[in-house]
Order: C-alpha cells, then sequence, then structure tokens
C-alpha cells in the first residue's frame, strides 16, 4: 500500500472538481479523508484517490458524478493531434496515460514532475547530447533515426536500466554535466520525486525517442495534465503543423537569411515552447525570448530549447547556450507592464508568435488592473485573446510582424470591436488562414492572423487568405471596419457586398423595431410537455421555424412567464402580428405569426415599426437571397444576432410593389406550389434592391446552401 499523501487540492484537480465543491463533498461525508498533516490540512492516499476514481469510472458513485462542477471536463485525452504524423512517441506517451487512467492514479504535482523529468532525461539520451566517454568525450550526433541503438548503447553502458534512470540521476550515480540545471528544474523535490518512483516503478518503463521539432514533453504534459485545468487556464496548444505553417509564412515574407539573423522575436504565450522549436535554425538564440505564467510550462519549454538548440554544440557553447535560455526564456505575466520590462529590459520586437490564451479567467485585481492599463479591456467582460494583441502591438517595432493564433470570432463579432479598433489604427493585415476547429475537444473556429505595424494603417491590401483548402490575394484596399473586418470573402463577393450595403433609397431597422428573445424556462425537462396539460398552450421552437411559415411541434408551456428563468414582456409575444427567426443558424429564417404564440429561446421575436413598410413585405427581404448573401458574407454567423438583423438595408418600396408581393406571400403560406413561389418572390426583392440579372446569378451561385425552403 502506497503512502503518499494527496492534498484536497490534488484530489479535487483528479476528480475534475472546484475546491469549493470537494470541501462541500468532505464535509457532507462523500468523500473521507486518511488523516491530517502537522499543518493541519487533511490528506488522502493514492490508494483511497485510486479507488474513488474506479468507482466514478464504473458508475458506483453516482451521486459524486453527478454533482461535477460544470466548470471542469473530467478525464485524461491523448492530444495526438498536437505533434506531426511523424512522431514516434506519440504510442509511447498513449501507452503511459492508458496505464494512468486505468489504474486511477492521481497526477499529482510529483507525480507530473518524476513522469516529466523522466521523458526529458530521455529525450537527452536519445538525443545523443550525453553519448561520450565519461559524459565529456566527443558524442555521436542523432536525428531519431538511431534512437534506439542510442539509448540501449547509452544504459548498457551506464548499467542502469531504463526504468532506473530517473532514480540514478537523483542519486547522483548517473550525472549529466551542465544538463542537470534543466532536469532539476523538472523535478522540483527530489525526495518526494525519488519515493514515488521508488513505489510506481511501472510507468518508467517507457521509450522516448528525440526528434527535432517534436514537443514530446508538451504532448505528456497535455495528456496527462487534467482537462478541466487547462479550460480554466484558457490554455489549448496549438498542433504543430498549424505552428510550422505560421513559422514558414512569418519567415518566408521577412526575407533572405542575413536579413532575418538579427530579429528579436518574442514568443509572449510559449506553454512548451513548440513555437520556439519550429524557428529557422539561423535565427540567433540570442535573439528568442519567450515567456508564460505557467512555470512548469516555462521549464518545459526550456529544455524543448536545448535539445533543439545545444546538442550539437561543444561544452563551452552549451554551457553559454543554457545561459542565455534562463535569461531569455522566463516565468513572467506579458500583460503586466512593469513585471515585464523589468525581465526583458525595454525591449521591441520585431516579430511576436504564438498562441495567447482563450478565455482567460482573470482574478479581480487583475481585471482592475487590466482595465486601467488597456483599451480592450474597458468593456463588461475581459477577453484574453484581445488583451494580448494589444500588449503585442505595443511592443512591435513599426514593420514588425505578429502573428497569432486567435478565434474567428474576433474579425466579426461585437464584443470584439476594440480590438479591430486597435488594430485598424495601428497594423495592416498580411495573412488570414481560417484553419477550422483545430483544437481536441474545442468547438471554437480559429484563424491564423498575421499583421504588420505600420504608420500607415487600417489597409488589408495584398492580405493572402486561406480558406477551405483555397487562396486567394485581395487586391481591393478595403476598409478595415471595427463594426468586422471583411477577409473571408474576395474581392467580387466584397465589391458586391459593398454596393448592396450602399443602395439607395434604403431603410434600417435599427431604433425602428422591437426585439424579444424568446422564454428560458431554466429547466426545459420540468416546464416543457409533450402533451396539452391543463392551462398549456403551444410553443414555438427555432427547429418548427421555416421561411414564412412555422408548424407546431407538439411542445406546450404553461402561459405565466413569472415561472420562468428569463421571458420578455407578455406584449411582445402577444402581438397581433410579429415575425418570428431561428436564432442558430446559418441563414436568415424568417416566418410570420398572428397566433399570438409563446416562442423559445431558440425562436427569437422582432416586430418592425417602419412607417410605410407592410411586416409581410420586410419578411420577405429577410428571406430573400440577397439578404442571405449581405449576411452571409458580412457575418459568417452560426447565430442571427439583433445588430445583424438591424445592419440589413430594405429598400423603400412603394404601395403596389409592396402589395404585389404581399399577396405572393398569402400564396405562398397558403398553397403547395411553395417553391416557384419563392423565387418569384425572390425575383421581385431583388429588383427592388437594384440587383441586375448577372449579380443575382453570382449571389444564387456564391451562396453556402441551397436549402431556401427552410
Amino acid at each position: 500500500m502506497s503512502d503518499i499523501h494527496i492534498t484536497l487540492g490534488d484530489l479535487c484537480q483528479q476528480l475534475s472538481i472546484s475546491r469549493a465543491t470537494g470541501r462541500n463533498w468532505l464535509r457532507l461525508g462523500k468523500i473521507e479523508s486518511q488523516g491530517k498533516q502537522p499543518d493541519g490540512a487533511v490528506y488522502f492516499t493514492e490508494d483511497y484517490v485510486r479507488s474513488v476514481n474506479e468507482s466514478l469510472r464504473t458508475g458506483k458513485r453516482q451521486s459524486l458524478r453527478s454533482r461535477r462542477n460544470k466548470g471542469y471536463v473530467s478525464g485524461k485525452c491523448l492530444y495526438d493531434r498536437y505533434v506531426s504524423e511523424n512522431c514516434v512517441s506519440t504510442s509511447e506517451v498513449k501507452k503511459l496515460a492508458d496505464v494512468l487512467a486505468e489504474r486511477g492514479v492521481c497526477v499529482t504535482e510529483t507525480v507530473m514532475r518524476a513522469l516529466l523529468a523522466d521523458c526529458a532525461l530521455k529525450l537527452l539520451i536519445s538525443s545523443g547530447a550525453l553519448l561520450r566517454d565519461g559524459c565529456n568525450d566527443t558524442k555521436t550526433g542523432n536525428t531519431g533515426e538511431n534512437a534506439d541503438r542510442v539509448i540501449e548503447d547509452f544504459t548498457g553502458k551506464a548499467g542502469f536500466a531504463e526504468n532506473e534512470l530517473l532514480l540514478a540521476y537523483i542519486d547522483g550515480s548517473f550525472p549529466v554535466g551542465i544538463w542537470n540545471v534543466l532536469i532539476d528544474d523538472i523535478i522540483g523535490d527530489p525526495g518526494k520525486t525519488s519515493d514515488w518512483i521508488k513505489a510506481n516503478r511501472e510507468f518508467f518503463d517507457i521509450h522516448y525517442e528525440y526528434q527535432k521539432g517534436e514537443d514530446i514533453p508538451g504532448l505528456l504534459y497535455m495528456s496527462i495534465r487534467d482537462i478541466g485545468s487547462r479550460k480554466a487556464a484558457g490554455s489549448y496548444y496549438t498542433p504543430t503543423d498549424i505552428v510550422r505553417k505560421m513559422a514558414d509564412d512569418v519567415f518566408g515574407d521577412i526575407g533572405e537569411r542575413m536579413e532575418r539573423i538579427k530579429h528579436r522575436l518574442l514568443d509572449p504565450c510559449c506553454g512548451t515552447g513548440n513555437f520556439l522549436i519550429q524557428l529557422p535554425d539561423d535565427i540567433e538564440l540570442c535573439n528568442i525570448y519567450a515567456c508564460d505564467i505557467d512555470e512548469f510550462s516555462v521549464q518545459l519549454a526550456r529544455v524543448n530549447l536545448a535539445l533543439n538548440r545545444l546538442t550539437d554544440k561543444c561544452d563551452s557553447n552549451e554551457a553559454t547556450g543554457i545561459q542565455t535560455i534562463y535569461e531569455n526564456v522566463v516565468c513572467t505575466d506579458f500583460l503586466i507592464k512593469a513585471r515585464f520590462v523589468s525581465e526583458f529590459a525595454d525591449h521591441e520586437f520585431d516579430i511576436i508568435i504564438g498562441n495567447p490564451p482563450w478565455g482567460y479567467a482573470f482574478g479581480s485585481d487583475m481585471r482592475r488592473y487590466l482595465k486601467t492599463a488597456y483599451r480592450t479591456a474597458q468593456g463588461k467582460g475581459i477577453e484574453s485573446y484581445d488583451v494580448f494583441v494589444e500588449r503585442a502591438l505595443e511592443l512591435l517595432e513599426y514593420g514588425g510582424a505578429l502573428a497569432f493564433v486567435l478565434p474567428e470570432a474576433l474579425l466579426d463579432v461585437r464584443n470584439h470591436s476594440a480590438v479591430r479598433h486597435l488594430i485598424a489604427e495601428s497594423a495592416n493585415v498580411r495573412h488570414v488562414d481560417f484553419i477550422g476547429d483545430v483544437f481536441s475537444g474545442v468547438q471554437c473556429p480559429a484563424v491564423t492572423l498575421r499583421l504588420e505595424k505600420s504608420r500607415d494603417a487600417g489597409h488589408c491590401e495584398g492580405a493572402e487568405i486561406e480558406k477551405n483548402g483555397e487562396a486567394f490575394v485581395i487586391m481591393d484596399d478595403r476598409p478595415l471596419d471595427a463594426h468586422g473586418f471583411a477577409l473571408r470573402i474576395s474581392d467580387e463577393e466584397y465589391r458586391l457586398l459593398a454596393k448592396l450595403e450602399a443602395a439607395e433609397n434604403c431603410v434600417r431597422l435599427k431604433e425602428q423595431a422591437d426585439f424579444a428573445l424568446g422564454i428560458v424556462t431554466g429547466d426545459n425537462k420540468r416546464y416543457l410537455s409533450n402533451e396539452c396539460l391543463d392551462g398549456m398552450e403551444p410553443v414555438v421552437t427555432g427547429s418548427d421555424v421555416y421561411r414564412y411559415r412555422y408548424q407546431d411541434s407538439g411542445k406546450y408551456v404553461d402561459p405565466d412567464l413569472a415561472l420562468y428563468q428569463q421571458a420578455a414582456p407578455a406584449e411582445l409575444y402577444r402581438a397581433p402580428e410579429k415575425l418570428i427567426y431561428r436564432f442558430i443558424n446559418r441563414q436568415l429564417v424568417f416566418a410570420y405569426d398572428d397566433r399570438q404564440r409563446l416562442t423559445l429561446n431558440s425562436c427569437n421575436v422582432v416586430i418592425p415599426r417602419v412607417e410605410g413598410l407592410d411586416i409581410k413585405y420586410i419578411m420577405a427581404v429577410f428571406n430573400s437571397r440577397v439578404a442571405q448573401y449581405m449576411y452571409e458574407k458580412r457575418y459568417h454567423a452560426v447565430k442571427v444576432l439583433r445588430s445583424h438583423i438591424e445592419s440589413i438595408p430594405i429598400p423603400l418600396a412603394d404601395v403596389r410593389s409592396q402589395r404585389e408581393i404581399i399577396q405572393m406571400v398569402d400564396n405562398l403560406m397558403t398553397c403547395e406550389h411553395m417553391c416557384d413561389l419563392y423565387d418569384e418572390i425572390d425575383d421581385a426583392v431583388r429588383r427592388l434592391y437594384g440587383v441586375g440579372d448577372e449579380d443575382y446569378e453570382f449571389i444564387r451561385r456564391t451562396l453556402s446552401g441551397n436549402r431556401y425552403m427552410l
């Protein structure tokens, strides 16, 4: 039986719950401590934690499973998309992660350090850096192809089994020369680490092989670190193929070798150093800077950079190189200006590259600081990657390149208008690659964005755009509008979009309509019924809505709006006439309702108040291909927001033209020949916009979907 003591914090991390939930479970007797430390803190044994994990996995502890904190996600996962397909150590990392999960091992800091120190030591050996007579002679170079032989030769010569290497290093019988500082940092407390290794030798029969440009420590770290803590920190490490492509883009654009070797480069959120080990070899080590707030990640980044840059150097150069790495790769907060300057002096950088944290949960003190220091932190919420972009642009030299992995939402979602405004006044867009959902387990489309800081800012002419396997160059300069960067579309698509948005004799719904969200019940299982029970009435959901009409879904609710978590004023749902529309959708889908139906939050309400324009005519405009073109090309959204609807121009049609369209709408809503009538209505609307045959055919051809009778 193991006598390793596990803290409450470590237990909470292993179970993917908050510390508050853990304390509550302890108080209620849902978990039981096995004793108290000298300082009074409770502890748990490793065997107990293993049994709790096993009972959760098999479903025996349903009471705990049902109470898991929704801010966390349980379990471990192999992030094999992180490294390249050619990484030979992927299977070894998977084997270790699987065994840890099967045995319910609580991956505490001590466990993490032991496993990662073992990984770093074996990578150092397999790189060939230590293959010298007495660890001081000329080494055999290695690129991964002869790693098996290198490790076998070395361990045989040293007289240690592979699962004994780290123990031998800790007790001093296996020296590694000037590399010891890197390994010692990862080990942390050698006594605790040594004790755990002795009790768990089976986890050290893992064979890692060094390959230049493969972040194996990072893969291992992510695969055994708790998923919940990664999400709370906004940490999503960038897949290697994306990193390499970004590096090729940045340095291919900079120019010839002699031009770029002098450039000062910074990764302000370096994680375990994947961006650093993909840089061209001719970038001098003294010009590579990096930081992160995760001390453990920084320690691994130093190991990665040292392996990448120093394993083919002589001893004196190795020592100088390691000193440079410690000076240039540090644990500090990029966003705290005084702290950053104290680490890196008053540097400005020629290149800033990386993947800033997404959705980082700042503490209250940090939020107060950010609001005083950054323009992008002035709104209700503070988005970490917006602030990183602002700080990076401050530190760039004019003419310097900023290349970040960012959520696609930064380009046009309203909450990010402040950072778009800042970009427009200080930089030009040079390259955008729409890379989609590239992070394991994260559904959030991403882009890689390269900017050039400029005194003549606000341009995107010449920008290279990659999307869905195709590429084009923006030849016409488009304004970088804080309302949204129109960078997804070709010049031809943009010209037509600009023409439609500038159409004369049009009106918009801004300040001329009432909007309402559908009901948020707070508990659909409780409040929604498949039967019309006493006092209930039908409710419309988003999936019930089609263009021009809706159907009853067979769902019913109590009409008492006070029961629900959130609801609009009753008079908006009960209006004599209203338009209802699908909220979560890539298309504009509006229906007419004169039956005063209640709607759920997947189906929202708009009641136009434009003098002289009939509500059915406005519905026809919003359901048209021309309106869909403007919505799709401008926003590329999955949610139809009020601001989107308010921005669409509506032609001020005369009474006769409206009457003709309304008659067709009425016929469509009551007859079987929907497609023909839809096309007739659509044709009439496009003529009111002044869209000619050629442009109309272009719209039909370039829209993403054809299911227009949704």
